[in-house]
Parts: C-alpha cells; structure tokens; sequence
C-alpha cells in the first residue's frame, strides 16, 4: 500500500454542501441558516449507516470555522478548511460514542468547552452514536447542551434516534437522512470511475448499487474491491461484481421458481440438493424468495421500470414468466406461506428440514394455506359446541355446487373444496393445532386436500409420497385425535385419508373454471 494511499470513501468525501446527494432536504436547510448567520448550538443526525451524517457534520465545521466564515461556501483552502479535510483540525472534536458513553466521559466534554477555541471561530463536538452513551452520561450533558458557551456547536449523530433521550432530543435541531435509491448511488460511483479512469458496464454499477442498499459508504467499499479485483484490466463486468459480491441469488431463485411452475417433485429434490451442496445459507435464500415475491407482486400489480422494480431487465423478464403463471390469488398465498416458512426456520436449529418439507407445498398452490384462511376459519360456528355432519352442507359455494353424485368414481376427484366449505374450513384448524404441535407433520398434512365426506367422517388426498410417510408416522393418529375434541364435541368425527388420484377431464375442467357453477351432464 501506497505510504499516502487513501480509501476510496476518504478520498471522494463530500466536502462542500453542494457534494451531498441525496440528502438535498437537510443541506439546503442548513445551509441556507449559515449564510443568514442563523446557527443552531445543537444538531441530531439520525439515519441509517454510511448515508453521510458525519461528512456533513464535518462541512458544517469547515462552513463556520472558515476564514471566510460562518459561510454556506466554505473556501476549502485556508487553514482551517484543509485542516478538515486532512482529518487534523484543532477545533473540531470528534467522539465515538460508543466508547465514550460515561459519566466521566462527559464531564471531561464539559469541562473543556469552557476554553477558547485555538484558531477558529467555533469550537465544534462531534458525537458519532450518541445513543450508546449512557442515560447518567445524558443527564450530566443536559444543561451543557441546552446553554452551551456561544464558541461551542454539538453536532450528534446516530443510527437509532429513538435511543436518544427525548431531553436530549428536544434541544436540537433534528434532521433524519434517509438511505439513498439506486440512481443516487450509480451517479457517486460512476463521478469516482470516471475520476479514475476506469470503464464499466452499467449493469455492474447498478448491481453494486442494489448491494449497497442505500449507504454510500457501502457502496463505495465494494467499489474499492472491484477496482482491486479488475485491476489489470481496468474495466468492471457484471459478472466480475456477481463473482466478487455473490450478487443475490437471484440464479437460485429463478432456478427455484422454474421448478415451481413446473410442479416436478424430482426436479424439487435435486434443486434442494443443489442448494446446500452450494452452502447457500437457507435463511438468506428464503429471504431472497420474499423480496423477489415482493417484485412479482409489483410486477402484477403492472410497474415495468426497472428502476421502480431495482432489478435488471433480465431479472424483470424471468419474474414475468413466473408473474404470468399464476393469478393474483396464487401470488398472494405463495408469498404468505413463504413467510410463514421463513418465521419457521428464524431460529429452527434444523433450518434444512424444515425448509425442505415445508416448500414442496409451492409446488401446488392448491394445497397452500394462507393466514386469513384459519382466521376465516375461526369465525366460522365450528367449535366447541358443535355438532357436525358433513352430510347436513348442501350449499356449497363455488365448485361446490357441482352435481358430484352424478360423476363417477367422486372418491378419486381430488379437486381441493373452497376455503368456504365447512369441511376446508375444519381441516384448516386441524391443521392450525398440529402446526403448534409439530411443523414437520403439519408440512405433511398441509399438503392435503379435503375432497368429501362420508357420514362424520372427513376424507383428505394426500400426494402418494406424503401418504405413505404419514402411514410410517404413529404420531399422527394420535395428534389427529387430539385435534378434534378441541373443535366439536361430535364423537363420530373422523379423518380418514387415502392417495389421491389423478381426476378425469371433468377434474381439469373445474379446477380451471374455478368459481364457475358446471353441471357435469352439459359437458
């Protein structure tokens, strides 16, 4: 390393208000109070990591120590504006908070803004994560901050505002920055790349953008590390930043939702494999699903900018196919159980299986089981006090309406009832027990569907391979039974389930009808 080599986020500090972006709501106010001589003794900075809270603070010291000062334009050329720039001012103080958080530590503050300052106008107190220091510590600066010497400005920073004492709080000046959008930080990075006279495909300065997630500063230590990476060639790549950085996943993600149109349990299995034989972590896999489903979500809802969306255009293109694929109800319950499978495996202590068994419902959105299904459920006269025969529901809505008397083989028609038919709604809140009980078996039984009923006896179909692993589990009887008495008091209720078997044209027809009334001899 170069004896005076300095990081890229030191080199291409902002140094004048005008080199801020995207703060442009807090520059300009203050600013604008310099130049008319209206200087507040205190200032809170709140906002989150690496958008500029201290660079600012350090151009409100250059702008009142100036010699041209207190100035909205500091010279950046006198003494005490290079001494700034350099890091070695007299007059400015900086403090970490984090490691100056007690009592003795503010006395020691307060005690020296009584003296003068050495060579400039201002004496000015930066504090970098104010809200580490302790409540006493607060207490002790409380007079100090409110009627502090005329030679003296504190200037408080911190990423967690509402850590801060409201005392504290009420006697500055707050100003919260916000973590700058993609184009912001493509303009920062490509003003150094140009600078530096180094080339580079859009497509890498938008990645690198996206992976910063609103910090410059982040965004320009990745920088330094493709600048690092490409050195002899000079030119960044998109695919030198998904080489470096791992981009997102998104190559898993799409992979995963191509194996969820196609609905190929195979397929399934050798993609999980495929992911962990990658060591890719499963939490950060199924939070890539969320933001990704996010997208998608846009994406229905008809935004095309890429720049709304922060993807790429290839990205855009592969989430539409996914988008196209389903409609809107089927997005919404995909999204649902995916953050249901992510609140799962938060803190599971075998994140693996749980996700493994859990996902394979994606690929039938059928057997999927949203939240508003089970509160539906719970306000549905299906409890304690209950008695119930299947047999009594004649109106059901929907496909339920169908003449199924007149259809042979009606067992084998495993065509998932409406979430409004009391025996949906009854499986839902077995189902809602046995997740309390045991995810795995509820990732088992949620995949079934409840296709009719026989007397007081509920059938569900089960894929074949999760029938024959329920018929391996002897806990199952048992939770069953334990289930039941918790919603009716009827003793001759029953679950029974069987394989489920593939249904006729007629089965096809009404699953794609969906809320169309069919009579089955008109067909």
């Amino acid at each position: 390393m170069e004896k005076n080599y300095k990081v890229i986020a030191r080199k291409y500090r902002p140094q004048t208000f005008e080199e801020v972006i995207g703060q442009e709501h807090i520059t300009k106010t203050i600013s604008k109070s310099i130049a008319q001589k209206k200087i507040a003794h205190a200032y809170l900075f709140s906002g989150p990591h690496g958008v500029g809270k201290t660079s600012l603070a350090r151009i409100i010291a250059k702008a009142l120590n100036c010699v041209n000062g207190p100035t909205d334009k500091p010279c950046g050329e006198c003494p005490s504006c290079v001494q700034i720039e350099n890091g070695t001012p007299l007059d400015v103080i900086e403090i970490d908070g984090a490691s100056n958080r007690g009592i003795e530590n503010i006395r020691t503050i307060i005690e020296n803004v009584r003296i003068s300052p050495v060579s400039g106008k201002y004496k000015i107190y930066i504090i970098d994560e104010v809200h580490q220091i302790t409540n006493e510590a607060f207490n002790a600066l409380l007079k100090t901050l409110e009627e502090p010497p005329p030679h003296v400005v504190f200037i408080l920073a911190t990423t967690e505002a509402e850590r801060v004492l409201p005392t504290i709080r009420s006697r500055c000046q707050q100003y919260t920055f916000k973590s700058l959008n993609i184009e912001d930080l493509e303009k920062i990075l490509k003003s150094i790349l140009s600078k530096e006279n180094i080339a580079y495909e859009d497509e890498a300065i938008f990645l690198i953008s996206k992976q910063a997630r609103g910090s410059v500063r982040d965004s320009e230590t990745i920088l330094e590390k493709m600048i690092a990476y490409t050195t002899d060639k000079k030119f960044i790549s998109a695919a030198d930043v998904i080489a470096v950085v791992g981009g997102n996943n998104f190559s898993f993600v799409k992979e995963f939702f191509d194996v969820m149109m196609s609905g190929d349990k195979k397929n399934y299995f050798l993609f999980i494999k495929k992911l962990f034989e990658e060591t890719v972590d499963i939490r950060t896999f199924t939070n890539n699903l969320i933001e990704y489903m996010r997208i998608v979500l846009m994406i229905k809802s008809g935004i095309n900018d890429i720049k709304l969306l922060e993807i790429t255009e290839n990205e855009r293109d592969d989430l539409k196919v996914f988008a196209n694929n389903y409609n809107d109800e089927e997005i919404e319950r995909i999204l649902d159980y995916i953050l249901s499978i992510e609140e799962r495996i938060r803190n599971a202590a075998n994140p693996r299986t749980i996700f493994e068994m859990r996902a394979m419902a994606l690929l039938n959105t059928d057997n999927l089981i949203r939240p508003i299904d089970i509160i539906s459920a719970s306000n549905v006269s299906i409890n304690n006090e209950s008695e119930i025969n299947f047999e009594e529901e004649k109106n059901f809505n929907n496909l339920n309406n169908l003449n199924i008397n007149k259809i042979e083989n009606k067992s084998n028609l495993d065509v998932p009832l409406n979430p409004t038919d009391k025996r949906r709604i009854f499986y839902n809140k077995i189902l809602s027990y046995i997740e309390t009980e045991s995810a795995t078996i509820y990732s088992l039984l949620s995949q079934g569907n409840p296709i009719e009923s026989r007397g007081a006896t509920l059938i569900v179909a089960l894929p074949e391979h999760i029938y024959e692993m329920t018929q391996a589990d002897k806990r199952i009887p048992d939770l069953i039974a334990s289930a039941i008495p918790k919603f009716t008091k009827n003793k001759d209720v029953a679950i029974q389930f069987q394989k489920a078997v593939e249904g006729d044209m007629i089965d096809k027809l009404k699953s794609r009808l969906q809320a169309t009334q069919v009579d089955s001899d008109s067909l």
